[in-house]
């Protein structure tokens, strides 16, 4: 029973080695970009993009996403098409 644990735990040990030996070629022969740019190169950043709030449910929406609507006789955004009916049946209601 013992030896067979200890078989086990033998083969366990052999598999993470090899895990590790092939993570450690793949990392050096693998061709991946590095992480950090290099010197003379820059970082690669995202344009910053305004967010829009959602008066419904009070969530920031990037403007690209959002749906916008004429509400209350004003220009308005919403994060889905269930929170801009909302809003416009208030106003609906309120009229």
């Amino acid at each position: 029973m013992i030896r067979g644990l200890l078989l086990v735990v033998q083969a366990l040990l052999w598999l993470l080695l090899l895990r590790f030996v092939l993570r450690a070629f793949a990392s050096v022969f693998g061709g991946s970009r590095p992480a950090v740019p290099g010197p003379g190169e820059r970082p690669r950043v995202r344009a910053p993009e305004d967010l829009v709030l959602d008066h419904v449910c009070h969530t920031y929406v990037p403007r690209s996403r959002a749906i916008s609507a004429g509400a209350s006789g004003r220009e308005e955004w919403f994060c889905s098409a269930a929170c801009r009916d909302k809003a416009l049946a208030a106003v609906t209601r309120a009229s």
